[in-house]
């Protein structure tokens, strides 16, 4: 019973986030961990880790793509490229923002080769023609293509980039991914209270820096659910309340409640607390498996298991406060009495 604090940092993810952007996954929405199993030693793709070389854009528009995603079999190949990072959002964006999608199903008119180029200022260019390129799953190369653009202008691109890839051993669970970010910025804090009537108070509290006063506006928020345990296995169930329409029609609009449901393997040591939840991905989906080995670059059949694994650690001990808070509290916490602001 009490409140217990999470010590870890929140990630981008969570800042900023109302009660009903975070509260409606959670305190583990965010930060995760991809885990996998082989039944060989296998090099899966590593989407944490650099790209090697670059993919070059010369021209209108001069930057490289250094950022890629890809599905590959022995027939069809899916590719996005970008010069701006979709994983690691400590780095800076760039302006103008590329992104390059392509494939070889010359079958499927739905998925056409596109390169997308957006503006700060709200401008953008968009080019829907074919590209090629050779890829064996690890490796694009692009030989050079000039393309024209509007007023006369051309834009040449061309190179070659590689995956980076994190080894796994056979029959050994491994870390391929991860949403849990590193402590270059604070963003705020999570902290849970248990009651003994079944009563869970999940309370967020972040912060944003106001650049001109170098001022930190800090906010609360909160959302309640229920608890329970049975065995080693703590239950918090969330209920959420939600208008729906049927068609057009306002009279077919609804009111009803949905239920979310969260199981932790909990570990308690004196003023510590564990809460472990597990996601398998592929459970009993042979299909689900062959999709993911051909996302991860691996050898058909060797892929045994893929989970997302949640683990958050809360101590008694609140945790101390790197900044300074100069202004109010937004009153939002307010509406679930009889919790007030908290200082």
């Amino acid at each position: 019973m009490g409140t217990w604090y999470m010590p870890q940092a929140l990630n981008h993810r969570t800042a900023r986030r109302s009660v009903e952007d975070v509260g409606r996954h959670s305190l583990s929405a965010w930060n995760y961990s991809q885990i996998v199993t082989t039944n060989s030693n296998q090099e899966v793709i590593d989407q944490m880790k650099p790209t090697v070389g670059a993919i070059s854009f010369s021209g209108a528009v001069n930057t490289d793509l250094k950022y890629m995603w890809s599905w590959h079999n022995q027939d069809h190949s899916y590719i996005d490229l970008s010069n701006n990072s979709w994983n690691n959002f400590g780095q800076e964006y760039i302006n103008p923002g590329v992104h390059v999608f392509m494939n070889n199903d010359n079958n499927n008119n739905n998925y056409e080769d596109q390169i997308r180029i957006y503006y700060d200022n709200g401008d953008a260019i968009e080019i829907n023609d074919e590209i090629d390129f050779t890829f064996n799953g690890r490796t694009l190369n692009i030989p050079k293509k000039i393309f024209t653009i509007e007023n006369n202008q051309s834009l040449a691109l061309e190179g070659a980039l590689s995956h980076g890839t994190i080894s796994v051993p056979a029959n050994t669970p491994t870390e391929i991914y991860s949403q849990i970010e590193g402590p270059t910025r604070d963003y705020g804090t999570w902290s849970i209270k248990i009651e003994e009537d079944g009563r869970w108070v999940e309370t967020y509290t972040w912060e944003d820096q106001n650049n001109q006063s170098n001022w930190l506006s800090a906010y609360v928020d909160s959302t309640i659910a229920e608890w329970e345990v049975d065995g080693d296995t703590l239950f918090v169930t969330y209920h959420f309340d939600d208008v729906w329409f049927q068609g057009n029609e306002f009279f077919g609009a609804a009111h009803g409640t949905w239920y979310y449901q969260i199981a932790y393997i909990y570990q308690k040591n004196e003023d510590e607390l564990t809460l472990t939840n597990e996601w398998n991905v592929c459970e009993n989906k042979p299909y689900c498996l062959n999709g993911r080995e051909h996302e991860f670059g691996i050898d058909s059949g060797s892929l045994e298991e893929v989970k997302y694994v949640w683990t958050l650690e809360f101590s008694k001990t609140p945790p101390t406060r790197s900044k300074e808070f100069r202004r109010p509290f937004r009153a939002v916490i307010g509406k679930f009495p009889p919790y007030g602001l908290m200082k």
